[in-house]
C-alpha cells in the first residue's frame, strides 16, 4: 500500500523556494572578490586593529568600548576570522558574504510580515521580490565586498532580526514567550549598536512600523498603543545612553561630530539633501559608482542646487504623507500597499538620519550607508509593481510577475559582477577611481599605496606626487600624511636622499609626526649615516616605543656593530608592535640564525611568509628558509 501524501503547507507557510534564485546569483556576483585584498580602512579596521588581534585583545579592548564609538561586536567576529585563518582575506569575504546572505533572509521575513500585517494581497511572492533586489542591487557591494564595511551589514542584521522580535512580542502580549521575545528584541539590540552606531534608529523605526503598517486585523494583532510603546521604552533608554556615549566620544575628531573641518554653519545638513538624491538616483540607475565620492559642501542657502535638492525631498515626503494618509483606513489591497509603500519611503529617509542629518561626517556621501535603507525602496518597488500587475487578466499575471522580476534580478546580477570587478585587489579599485576623478588626492594616495605594497615604488612615487598637486587647500596634517607616503615611496624605490626632502618637511607640518621620524631614521641608515639614523629612531621612540620601523633601524645599527643579542631584542620588540609585519619577521630569522638558533630562525620566517610583506621580502625568507633546510625541521 503506498504512503498517504504529504500535507500541503498551510496558506503563507509554503517555503520560499523562488528566494533561492537571488541567494544564489549574488553569491555567484560576490565569488569575483573573494580573493579581493585588505584595501583602504580594511588596514586600520582588521589587519593592525588591536582589538581584532586574538580574543584575549578583543576583551580587553571590548570593555571600554560598550555602549560607546567602538564597534566591539564587529571586532569579535574580525578576531574569530584571525582564530580561524589568520590574514587570508578569503575567511574574511566568506564571512562577510554569508553576513549578507542571512541579511537577505531576514529582509524577506521582515518584509513578509509587514505585508501580513497591511493585509496585502501575494504577500509571499511581493517579499521575495523585494528581498531578491535588496540581494543583488550593485550598491550594496561595498556593505559586502568592503571587509571594513562588515559592521554595516551585520548591524543591519541585527536591526532586522530585533524587529522580528518586537513583532512577535507584540503579538504574543503578556506570556512568558512574548516577555522572552521583548527580552530578546533589547540583546539583540544592543547587539546591533555593538556592530555599528547606525542602528540607533531601531526604536524609532519600530514605532513608525507600528503606527503606519498595519490594517485593522494587523492593528488587532500589535495590541494596544500602551504595549507597543512599553516595548519601546527599554530600546529607547538604552538608545539615549548611546547616543550620548558616542557623540562625547566624537568631540574633537576631524572624522565625525561638530570639528569636521569646513562643515559649520549648517553647510553638512544642507548637502545632505543633494546626497539624498545621488543615492535616490544609484538605487534607480547605479552608474558611476564609487568608494571616495568627491561631494563639496553646501555654502549655503544661496546655492541654488541645495535647494532645488530639499525641495526635492520635501515633495517626495508630502507624496508619500499623501498616500499613507488617504490609504490608512482602507482595508482593501490598494490600502495595504499604499500604506507599505510609504513606510519604505519613510524607512529610507529615517535609516539614513543619523548620517544624513544634522551629526557631520567627513565623507560626504558613501555607498554603504544605504545599505539597510535600500530595503524600503525595494519593498516599496516591489508593492507599487504588484498593484500595476494586478489590473493585467488573472491568467497572464503570474508569468508577467515572472518575467519581470526574473529580468531584473538577472540585470542586478549582472551589474553586481561588473561592479565586484573593483573589489578584487586595491590597484583594480584605485585605479578605476583615478580614472573616474583625475584630480581626487585621496584616490592618488590610495593608488600610490597600492603600487608601494606590492613593490612598484616608482609607479607610488608619481601617484603621491600627483596626490600633493591635486590636494589644494587642506589641513596640514593631510599635507603631511601625503609627504610621509611620498618619502616611504622614495625609501622603497632606494631614493634616500630625495625621500629626506618629503619626510623633513611632513615633520615641519606635524612635529609629532612618528612616520616622518621613523622614515627620516630609516633614509639616514640606506644613505650610510649610522650615527644620524640612530638620533632619528631614538627620537621616534621616544615618541612612540613600539615604533616598528624604528626599532628595525635600531636593530640593524646593533646587528652591524655586531650587537647580535641587541639587535635580536629589538626586533622582538618590533614584532610584538606589529607581528603581521612580514619584514619585521624576516629581520628577526635573519638574526637568530646568525646566533645559531635555527629553530627560532624557521619559525620567524614561516611568520614572514604568512604574514603582510612585499614580493621580495616573501623571496627573501623562502630562500633563507630553503638554505636553512627549514622543511625538514
Amino acid at each position: 500500500m503506498a504512503p498517504p501524501p504529504s500535507p500541503a503547507p498551510p496558506p503563507g507557510r509554503r517555503p520560499p523556494w523562488p528566494l533561492l534564485v537571488p541567494l544564489a546569483l549574488a553569491a555567484l556576483a560576490y565569488a569575483r572578490a573573494l580573493r579581493g585584498e585588505f584595501l583602504f580602512d580594511d588596514l586600520h579596521a582588521v589587519v593592525r586593529n588591536p582589538a581584532a588581534r586574538d580574543l584575549g585583545s578583543w576583551a580587553r579592548a571590548a570593555w571600554g568600548s560598550l555602549l560607546g564609538a567602538g564597534r566591539p561586536v564587529t571586532d569579535l567576529t574580525y578576531a574569530l576570522n584571525r582564530a580561524a585563518g589568520g590574514l587570508d582575506p578569503l575567511g574574511y569575504h566568506l564571512v562577510n558574504l554569508a553576513i549578507h546572505l542571512g541579511v537577505v533572509v531576514l529582509a524577506w521575513r521582515l518584509a513578509r510580515e509587514l505585508l501580513r500585517l497591511a493585509g496585502a494581497d501575494r504577500a509571499d511572492g511581493i517579499a521575495i521580490a523585494a528581498a531578491g533586489l535588496f540581494a543583488l542591487h550593485p550598491l550594496q557591494s561595498e556593505a559586502v565586498s568592503y571587509l571594513a564595511q562588515r559592521s554595516e551589514a551585520l548591524a543591519s542584521g541585527l536591526y532586522l532580526a530585533a524587529l522580528l522580535l518586537l513583532l512577535a512580542a507584540a503579538r504574543r502580549g503578556r506570556t512568558p514567550a512574548g516577555a522572552a521575545a521583548a527580552l530578546g528584541a533589547l540583546a539583540v539590540f544592543a547587539l546591533a549598536l555593538g556592530a555599528k552606531a547606525v542602528a540607533v534608529t531601531l526604536p524609532a523605526a519600530w514605532l513608525l512600523l507600528a503606527a503606519m503598517v498595519p490594517g485593522p486585523e494587523g492593528r488587532a494583532a500589535l495590541g494596544s498603543w500602551a504595549r507597543r510603546l512599553a516595548l519601546a521604552a527599554p530600546l529607547l533608554l538604552l538608545d539615549a545612553a548611546f547616543a550620548a556615549r558616542t557623540l562625547a566620544a566624537l568631540s574633537g575628531r576631524p572624522d565625525a561630530g561638530f570639528s569636521v573641518p569646513g562643515a559649520a554653519g549648517g553647510s553638512y545638513p544642507l548637502t545632505q539633501g543633494e546626497v539624498l538624491l545621488t543615492y535616490l538616483r544609484l538605487l534607480a540607475w547605479p552608474a558611476g559608482q564609487s568608494v571616495d565620492w568627491q561631494f563639496p559642501l553646501s555654502p549655503g542657502l544661496s546655492d541654488p542646487a541645495a535647494v532645488a535638492a530639499a525641495l526635492g525631498l520635501l515633495a517626495i515626503g508630502a507624496a508619500a504623507g499623501i498616500l499613507w494618509w488617504r490609504a490608512r483606513r482602507r482595508a482593501d489591497a490598494a490600502g495595504a500597499a499604499g500604506r507599505v509603500a510609504a513606510f519604505g519611503v519613510a524607512w529610507f529617509f529615517l535609516l539614513l538620519s543619523p548620517t544624513s542629518s544634522a551629526v557631520p561626517l567627513a565623507d560626504v556621501l558613501a555607498e554603504h550607508r544605504t545599505y539597510l535603507a535600500s530595503f524600503g525602496v525595494f519593498l516599496a518597488v516591489a508593492v507599487a509593481g504588484e498593484r500595476l500587475l494586478a489590473r493585467l487578466p488573472a491568467r497572464r499575471r503570474a508569468a508577467a510577475a515572472a518575467v519581470l522580476v526574473g529580468a531584473a534580478w538577472a540585470a542586478l546580477g549582472l551589474a553586481l559582477h561588473r561592479r565586484n570587478a573593483a573589489w578584487e585587489s586595491a590597484l583594480a579599485l584605485w585605479s578605476g577611481e583615478v580614472a573616474r576623478s583625475p584630480a581626487a588626492w585621496r584616490a592618488h594616495a590610495n593608488l600610490g599605496y597600492a603600487h608601494a605594497q606590492r613593490g612598484e615604488d616608482g609607479a607610488a612615487v608619481a601617484e603621491y606626487r600627483l596626490a600633493l598637486a591635486t590636494l589644494g587647500p587642506a589641513r596640514p596634517d593631510l599635507e603631511a600624511f601625503l609627504h610621509d607616503g611620498l618619502g616611504m615611496a622614495l625609501l622603497g624605490a632606494g631614493r634616500p636622499q630625495e625621500a629626506r626632502a618629503p619626510l623633513e618637511r611632513a615633520l615641519a607640518l606635524r612635529p609629532d609626526d612618528g612616520e616622518a621620524l621613523s622614515g627620516l631614521a630609516v633614509a639616514a641608515w640606506k644613505a650610510g649615516d649610522p650615527g644620524e639614523a640612530g638620533r632619528w629612531a631614538a627620537r621616534a621612540l621616544a615618541l612612540r616605543p613600539g615604533d616598528p620601523d624604528a626599532l628595525q633601524v635600531q636593530g640593524a645599527i646593533r646587528a652591524a656593530a655586531g650587537d647580535l643579542a641587541g639587535a635580536r631584542e629589538a626586533f622582538a620588540r618590533a614584532v610584538r608592535a606589529d607581528p603581521d609585519d612580514g619584514q619585521q619577521w624576516f629581520n628577526l630569522g635573519v638574526v637568530e640564525a646568525k646566533l645559531g638558533r635555527p629553530d627560532e630562525a624557521c619559525r620567524a620566517w614561516r611568520r614572514a611568509l604568512g604574514g603582510r610583506a612585499s614580493p621580495l621580502v616573501r623571496e627573501q625568507a623562502a630562500r633563507a628558509e630553503a638554505a636553512l633546510s627549514c622543511a625538514s625541521r
